[in-house]
């Protein structure tokens, strides 16, 4: 269920991504809208403030006759000029005078200023916004983590609804693939069978085209379901490992692909030392098949085969060319649409590396491929 999982991570992904990003985008307007909200009543109140400020005492023309103003609870601070007058608080930075309002921390200046016939007057006073600001971002983070956790639900929810005809296809196809190695298990060693006594009984057809034919289509069947039993039950094989000899197997396995070489003509460079490695049988035998089917069948007729086994590597090198190395070791693709297969070979070259710790790389470079496993 590897390929349903990764559909369902892809899927809430994709949906809570975009609608967090809209609700994102939602919260920020109707923030700086609520924020702007905030500024301009508290200088619509601000203003209010300064008129009564300037209506108690614009009858003391405190301005022209230097006499103290009557301040009220609210704070003010009056500049003449830009020069300080009277008030309860001074500007820091009296540039701020030419601006009609500005924020300072957590406080909302307003400045209202009027010209009279002894110079420019600038009535300042502040409202202490940071309350309503914290309020409104508080509100505001509640209401994201309930949406986002809505969000999260309802993706989860469709989720599944969605993928649930893909997981039932799935499940359909792997008690196929179950029930279909069950079945052709015992047809295909009574072929093999009959394919090893015929050539002990009948030597005059074994070296028939035929014959070939028929050996070959044979073992491209049982390695197909070898990789498909493979798939479908490696997590509940037993492995028995051993200390096993890979250069016979090899060179077992190389006798056992003689047919395929032969009827593609290719020419064979051995480099094979003695090297031991701890690992099942039968993994190591589907490893090197894997291995050396690949290289076989991208190869051209007449082509070349470099075969290296040295005590830390297998290193296979084939004529031919791999577009994208990291695509043609993924389940069920093939560079070449049109040589047979499933496209498993190298997937399950890859997965017995990774059960065993051993590392696989495969290149490409000058028109030659190179699937190399360490131990």
């Amino acid at each position: 269920m590897l390929v349903e999982r990764k559909s369902f991570v892809r899927f809430l992904f994709i949906y809570i991504f975009s609608s967090v990003f809209l609700l994102s985008a939602g919260i920020f307007l109707y923030y700086r809208m609520n924020h702007q909200f905030i500024i301009y009543s508290h200088i619509s109140q601000m203003k209010k403030n300064i008129n009564a400020f300037i209506e108690v005492n614009q009858k003391k023309h405190f301005l022209g006759n230097k006499t103290e103003a009557k301040i009220l609870k609210e704070p003010i601070a009056i500049y003449v000029d830009k020069n300080y007058k009277d008030g309860t608080f001074k500007l820091e930075n009296i540039e701020n005078l030419r601006k009609e309002y500005f924020q300072k921390k957590d406080k909302l200046f307003y400045i209202h200023h009027e010209h009279k016939r002894w110079g420019e007057v600038f009535f300042v006073t502040y409202s202490d916004i940071g309350k309503d600001i914290e309020n409104l971002q508080y509100y505001l983070m509640i209401f994201t983590l309930l949406s986002i956790l809505f969000i999260v639900a309802i993706a989860y929810v469709l989720g599944k609804i969605f993928l649930k005809p893909m997981s039932d296809v799935i499940k359909s196809l792997e008690e196929f693939i179950a029930d279909a190695t069950h079945e052709i298990n015992t047809p295909i060693s009574n072929i093999l069978i009959n394919i090893e006594l015929s050539r002990e009984l009948y030597p005059i057809i074994k070296d028939s085209d035929e014959f070939t034919k028929i050996e070959n289509s044979a073992f491209r069947v049982s390695k197909i379901f070898k990789d498909l039993s493979f798939l479908k039950f490696e997590n509940n094989q037993i492995k028995e490992r051993a200390n096993i000899d890979v250069n016979k197997t090899l060179v077992e396995r190389l006798d056992f692909f003689k047919s395929l070489i032969e009827n593609k003509n290719l020419q064979i460079d051995k480099n094979i030392e003695t090297v031991k490695v701890e690992i099942d049988k039968e993994d190591l035998i589907r490893l090197i098949d894997n291995l050396l089917s690949n290289a076989i069948k991208y190869t051209k007729s007449s082509g070349l085969l470099i075969i290296t086994l040295k005590d830390e590597y297998i290193e296979i090198t084939n004529d031919g060319e791999i577009k994208n190395e990291k695509k043609v070791l993924k389940k069920f693709v093939r560079e070449n649409k049109n040589e047979g297969g499933f496209g498993l070979g190298l997937y399950i070259v890859q997965k017995i590396c990774k059960i065993y710790g051993f590392t696989f790389t495969l290149k490409s470079l000058d028109s030659k491929v190179i699937s190399k496993v360490s131990f």
